[in-house]
């Protein structure tokens, strides 16, 4: 069932079963009253010539002859038409005094007899024009309809619907309630799958749905419009052409009904639905418009510094008090003095200002010079200076306790080495030795574990190191191709003994270079490749692809995990975390931050991301361009000084790539 649920052809079914069992339930209601009128459900139903059906029809022929007598018809063409058996209807026709105007040949035997009054205002002559009448002149038709019919006219259609639900009868409820039930199951179904596909989780706009929304609702408005009008223009006349007009403007406007609640419905899942409206949009326009306009105008009063917005505003209401005033000189002295304080007071602000921006920027040495404040201002520039101190005094304390627990790790590591070294000495010793029963298993176990704990030694040492970046970095142009390429190959036996492929995707435009470190680098990615041998699900595939931009090299490596990842990303690069919660494999849980701090030493970023149970590491480094190849020996170089410089040439080489040949533990 899931595999089909946002299926296009299912939703295509799904659209014709909506359409068609719409209709259906129109026509089946439609019947159902019909029948009602008819007398079906009363066991006593009338004949046909007693039901609206054959009423209907008559009346559509009935003005069919007014309207041609009206527009000046020869009354015997009108009556030969309605004659000699061509329908089932024939009619005579009186006037306002009650006199004959025409008539067509009625039949022997009468199923129905009908009038109808009719009233004119105007009536065209012999000669094409118009008589006007002041008041209206009223005609009468009378109807009559043959039994049995005979021609196959209009009667015979309707009699044909007449029969059908006569002989439906009470299954036209089974019939409408089937209808109904299909229509409202796939109605609901479009709802609930508008804007889903198999391939995604997210909601997926198709054509109709990128419509703007205003727009959309006008479309849809003129076009019902139309039909609407065609239909109430062209009303169901009881003929096969009346029939297919009505149910095509009922199939027209189902579907754009279906369509317009099924855009709704779209759009109020993808959310923020308004934004695709033109009107929307333009609003949106003069908004920010106006937003600019007025953020420019405040711009520039900010860009203003505080003293001359002081001296602004007072130049603005002494302008007041002086109009108010009539120039009195008291108040200009007195706005002088007012000009003096506002000054002081501004340009004391804007020292406070200035020093709490450079304390937000980190500059904890900065001083505010408090003589000559006012009071208040003096307290709060004092505290300003005491909160520079303070944190000055917490940053160095806190990088003086990071310094000692580094060299404390650091130290406390070095010296476990020593009697840890001479423990794997004394118990390579013991293996050596012919030990039989319980006693080699306790040597193996000693081998085992004294292994680990020399693993998680440098681990530590290596560690501290990372993260005071007491490592030796000497960036240079490194092809990255080459390097990855190199660290699979190392790990071959590994991936092999732990069941997993190695899938390199390389852009076409090979080689890559960016500024790193081949050595550091080369730990870095010998670390994500030991991590998914360690942790990664069996018979699967790591995938590690290179791309590079204008400026950056990524490297991502993905691998589907053999437990579940319920760790935070940013969780599992700290120290002494682990994948596994359980701590069954083996590992110190430094290995991710050592990475990190080694890639931040090469001026790159390194990432991670969990999807499920997918993991996802990402190495960022600066690209830069292919080092230029060395320039040729100079001709006057001798033959034995050349090839003295191309063994030292090869000896460097070959010592370069013993260097990165090296796959230290991290």
């Amino acid at each position: 069932m899931t595999k089909f649920m946002y299926a296009l052809w299912f939703k295509i079914a799904c659209i014709f079963v909506v359409i068609l069992t719409g209709l259906g339930s129109f026509l089946s209601l439609g019947g159902i009253l019909i029948a009602g009128e008819t007398g079906v459900f009363s066991n006593n139903p009338k004949s046909y010539y007693g039901t609206p059906l054959c009423e209907s029809t008559t009346y559509d022929y009935a003005q069919q002859v007014i309207q041609w007598y009206q527009d000046g018809v020869d009354t015997e063409d009108i009556a030969n038409t309605f004659s000699n058996g061509n329908t089932n209807f024939s009619f005579a026709l009186y006037d306002m005094h009650n006199q004959l105007v025409g008539q067509s040949t009625i039949p022997e035997q009468v199923g129905t007899k009908i009038s109808y009054p009719f009233y004119f205002y105007e009536l065209r002559n012999e000669d094409g024009s118009y008589s006007y009448f002041e008041n209206a002149m009223q005609f009468t038709i009378v109807c009559y309809v043959a039994e049995p019919l005979q021609a196959a006219d209009n009667y015979w259609f309707t009699y044909r619907i007449y029969d059908a639900i006569l002989t439906l009868g009470y299954g036209l409820f089974i019939l409408a309630f089937i209808n109904v039930i299909l229509f409202a199951l796939s109605f609901i179904y479009l709802i609930c799958a508008a804007g889903h596909r198999n391939n995604t989780n997210e909601i997926v706009l198709n054509v109709q749905d990128k419509i703007p929304l205003d727009l959309y609702i006008l479309l849809q408005f003129s076009i019902s419009s139309f039909v609407l009008g065609l239909f109430t223009y062209k009303r169901m006349y009881m003929d096969m052409g009346g029939i297919l007009l009505t149910i095509f403007c009922i199939v027209l406007l189902e579907i754009l009904l279906l369509a317009a609640v099924l855009t709704f419905s779209t759009r109020l899942k993808k959310g923020r639905w308004w934004e695709s409206a033109i009107c929307f949009r333009i609003w949106k326009f003069f908004f920010l418009f106006a937003k600019a306009i007025f953020s420019t105008i405040l711009d520039a009063i900010h860009a203003l510094p505080m003293t001359w917005k002081a001296i602004v505003t007072w130049l603005v209401l002494s302008s007041i008090y002086l109009v108010a005033s009539r120039g009195d000189g008291l108040v200009l002295f007195l706005n002088t003095i007012l000009l003096i304080v506002i000054a002081c007071i501004s340009a004391q602000w804007q020292a406070l200002s200035r020093a709490g921006t450079q304390l937000s920027k980190g500059n904890l040495e900065y001083q505010v010079n408090t003589k000559r404040m006012f009071r208040a201002f003096r307290l709060h520039g004092e505290n300003l200076n005491h909160i520079s101190q303070g944190a000055a005094i917490a940053m160095e304390q806190k990088m003086k306790s990071e310094r000692l627990r580094t060299e404390l790790i650091t130290n406390v590591s070095h010296d476990i080495k020593t009697p840890l070294t001479s423990i794997i000495n004394y118990v390579d010793l013991l293996k050596k030795e012919d030990l039989q029963g319980k006693a080699a298993e306790y040597i193996d176990v000693l081998d085992r574990q004294s292994r680990r704990l020399k693993k998680l030694t440098d681990d530590l040492v290596e560690a501290s190191k990372a993260s005071t970046g007491n490592i030796h970095c000497q960036l240079m142009p490194t092809d990255m191709i080459e390097l990855v390429q190199q660290a699979v190959a190392e790990y071959e036996e590994k991936l092999e003994m732990a069941q997993l492929t190695p899938i390199i995707h390389t852009p076409e435009d090979a080689p890559i270079y960016a500024l790193a470190d081949g050595n550091l680098m080369w730990r870095v990615l010998s670390n994500l490749l030991s991590n998914a041998c360690k942790y990664a699900q069996p018979c699967t595939r790591v995938y590690i692809q290179l791309r590079q931009g204008d400026e950056d090299v990524w490297i991502t490596m993905k691998n589907v995990s053999r437990d579940q990842l319920n760790v935070d990303p940013d969780e599992l690069m700290e120290r002494f975390v682990r994948g596994d919660s359980s701590r069954s494999t083996e590992g110190s849980g430094l290995g991710l931050n050592i990475a990190r701090s080694l890639v931040e030493l090469q001026k790159g970023t390194f990432t991670l991301s969990i999807d499920g149970d997918l993991f996802k590491a990402q190495i960022r480094c600066t690209r830069v361009a292919p080092p230029e190849p060395p320039a040729p020996p100079a001709s006057s170089m001798s033959s034995e000084s050349h090839t003295a410089t191309e063994n030292m040439q090869d000896t460097i080489s070959e010592t370069q790539s013993d260097t990165q040949n090296v796959s230290p533990e991290i």
